[in-house]
């Protein structure tokens, strides 16, 4: 029975390529080479000062009385080299047993022969490839268990392990304690540590120690920088060669990565498409590392690239801005200076948040009330109770055209004062006059009879509204000519909108009517409110109203039919908006509040009490988010859909009553019951704010002077 720990016995296999010769069985037998007597029980065990094995005391081999006619190891015919080391050296052993000391310089030739054979069976072992046969020494080994192999085989920190073809693999290594269960036996090693071998044992344990050892110096050598003991999944035997943080890594100002000059190493093509993933700010610091870096980053494709992906978002469309719309992205035009428009939209974008650098222009030449605009960036277009349409450049701030019934237009009051003074022109908050204009007059025979209270445009026609209960068609490339007039409704028609397929209108007949564009044919006439209807807005097939009455509809057009009402106001409703994308309604009137509803659901989202006193307009800018407000109060308001936060606040630039205001990506337009267009422009003095605009589309309006 072998020596037994907690986990069982200690395993009983071989050592490979070591000679495991025959035994004397009995507790009491020993190798005649070993230098092992009986165990001295009364003693503690004695830890040797040594693990080198190839320190060689003075041992029983070198001092026997006897010896024999030395036999020459390599002369024999019947043996092939390489013999087995092990055998080697131990046969070598047994010859100095036989042949004595008498001779010591013989002796000492046959130590350097065996350690040179000891050497020698390291390396061969080593070296042998699973394709060459071993040698199987099973048939050697002792029988008996008390025997002093034995107890060294079972104390060895190493074992030979079968793989899975039945072969012989690496040596694993077993840790073990410092000390040795058997006194005076080799003590096995811990970890990477040789085992500890007596000075007083036999060549076969130094041999066996020999090759350890030599396993181990190689093991320790190639361990860490090889893939062999690495399952690649659980983590184990990969070495950890820094004990850096990963914060300590990042911020080491010596790593390789932030030395790495990709601009120098990579084409340009390609670091041209890494650096259009900056912003504005990052692309002007970075063009400060170099001057190779700043004659890259000049690239017009990066500055293109990184403005239409960070200046083209937008709050409630279904699309990112595109280019040439109107809406601050200019068309891509071969001569553009990207760097420039980002520039110039940057500055423009703060403007907007302090509100502060906007300057204020108004535009006389209207008699009357001016109930309605609409405008772009190259002209404004607005209706009034004078009964007249005007034409506005935006750019010289002159009235080019004035469309009305004959008994006005011909009037030379349209005109002059009666100083004679041309009454269109330009004024500031200090009332002085710029850019006096003598529009062009006409009068069609299909014309308006009574005051303009709504219109709306767009490249190829403009439709107006009037109290006459009428709406009329112009063409715009002909020169605004009307094209047909729309009549169905009795009262005086209070909003309209369209789109490439309907014209949408609404009166105080409480009914809204739905017209086809092309031929002007009534389509549907939609009733359910049961007060005025203020204001219509058109997406898609779906209609949205407000009434007097204190509600929102939502309508469809084909059945004609309302899909959901939206209660909530505590009094009539004046106006009305809709998102590009259909999801949001805003709605306001004489309670004073402004509500942002959500179209699918019928939620009010946000209550905003925004004014003093009704809210006569209300515009929502899809692109930007922002939500403008006119007032009874005088008061013009701009406030965040997405928060219901006030952004803005222009208290009394008006002197009456704001009856309309809108606003693009530059400026705020509005009009009011005193006769004058006020335009707040963000844009001002800005330089390169011109590269902002789209290519100027010349009609033949502008041909003929008309813008």
């Amino acid at each position: 029975m072998g020596p037994m720990t907690a986990e069982g016995p200690l395993p009983t296999m071989p050592l490979d390529g070591v000679y495991h010769g025959p035994s004397t069985s009995g507790t009491n037998s020993y190798p005649h080479d070993s230098g092992i007597g009986p165990v001295e029980r009364h003693g503690e065990a004695r830890r040797p000062t040594t693990a080198n094995p190839f320190r060689v005391g003075r041992s029983a081999s070198t001092c026997l009385p006897w010896r024999r006619q030395q036999k020459d190891d390599f002369s024999s015919s019947d043996d092939s080299f390489p013999k087995g080391l092990g055998e080697l050296a131990i046969e070598e052993e047994k010859r100095e047993l036989e042949d004595g000391g008498s001779r010591h310089g013989t002796s000492l030739k046959r130590k350097f022969r065996r350690a040179s054979l000891t050497l020698m069976k390291g390396i061969v072992g080593r070296d042998r490839r699973s394709s060459e046969p071993t040698v199987d020494y099973h048939d050697y080994r002792p029988t008996t268990a008390h025997s002093t192999w034995n107890r060294i085989r079972q104390a060895t920190p190493f074992r030979h392990l079968k793989t899975s073809h039945g072969e012989r693999s690496v040596l694993e290594t077993i840790h073990s304690p410092f000390t040795s269960t058997f006194p005076e036996l080799p003590v096995p090693g811990h970890g990477f540590a040789p085992p500890i071998i007596p000075q007083h044992t036999g060549a076969a344990a130094k041999a066996s120690a020999a090759m350890q050892n030599e396993y181990l110096a190689f093991t320790r050598h190639h361990y860490l920088s090889t893939d062999e003991f690495n399952d690649r999944e659980s983590g184990i035997g990969i070495a950890v060669t820094s004990t850096e943080t990963e914060g300590d890594t990042a911020m080491n100002e010596d790593s390789a990565v932030v030395r790495v000059d990709f601009i120098r190493e990579l084409p340009q093509e390609l670091s041209i498409q890494i650096l259009a993933y900056l912003d504005a700010a990052q692309l002007i610091t970075s063009s400060q590392v170099s001057r190779l870096w700043n004659r890259v980053i000049q690239d017009q494709y990066i500055w293109r690239q990184s403005f239409l992906r960070e200046k083209t978002h937008t709050y409630a469309t279904s699309l990112p801005v595109q280019p040439g719309t109107g809406a601050g992205v200019p068309t891509l035009r071969p001569g553009n200076d990207w760097q420039k428009i980002y520039k110039a939209k940057e500055e423009l974008d703060r403007r907007w948040k302090i509100g502060t650098q906007a300057r204020a222009i108004y535009l006389n030449g209207h008699l009357d009330s001016i109930y309605c605009l609409q405008f772009d960036e190259n002209k404004i277009i607005t209706g009034s109770r004078d009964k007249t349409i005007r034409i506005w450049d935006m750019r010289t701030l002159q009235c080019r055209l004035v469309i009305g019934p004959p008994e006005v237009v011909n009037e030379t009051s349209i005109l002059f004062d009666p100083n004679g003074k041309p009454i269109h022109y330009a004024s500031s908050i200090d009332n002085l006059r710029s850019n006096p204009s003598v529009p062009v007059t006409v009068s069609f025979p299909v014309h308006h009879k009574a005051s303009i209270l709504c219109l709306q445009y767009d490249e190829d026609i403009l439709v107006t509204g009037s109290s006459d209960s009428t709406c009329i068609v112009y063409s715009v490339k002909s020169g605004y000519r009307p094209v047909r007039r729309l009549q169905c409704h009795t009262a005086a028609i209070l909003d309209l909108a369209f789109d490439d397929k309907h014209i949408v209108t609404c009166s105080k007949d409480i009914t809204i009517c739905v017209w086809d564009r092309e031929t002007g044919a009534l389509l549907k006439q939609l009733r359910g409110h049961t007060g005025p209807v203020n204001s219509v807005q058109l997406r898609g097939n779906t209609i949205v109203s407000c009434s007097g009455d204190f509600s929102v509809r939502l309508w469809n057009i084909d059945s004609a039919k309302t899909i959901r009402e939206f209660a909530g106001h505590t009094k009539g409703l004046a106006c009305s908006q809709f998102s590009e994308d259909g999801r949001f309604i805003a709605s306001a009137g004489s309670d004073k509040v402004i509500r942002i509803w959500d179209a699918n659901t019928g939620e009010c989202l946000r209550e905003i009490p925004a004014h003093d006193s009704l809210v006569r307009s209300l515009h929502l800018d899809s692109v930007s988010g922002r939500l403008i407000s006119g007032s009874y109060d005088t008061n013009i308001k701009v406030f965040d859909m997405e928060t219901g936060e006030q952004l803005l606040n222009f208290p009394r630039w008006h002197a009456s009553w704001v009856l309309s205001a809108k606003s693009d990506y530059r400026r705020i337009i509005s009009t009011g019951q005193d006769p004058k267009i006020l335009i707040m422009d963000f844009g001002t003095e800005i330089q390169d704010i011109h590269m902002l605009e789209s290519a100027r589309k010349y009609e033949v309006a502008c041909d003929a002077g008309f813008i």
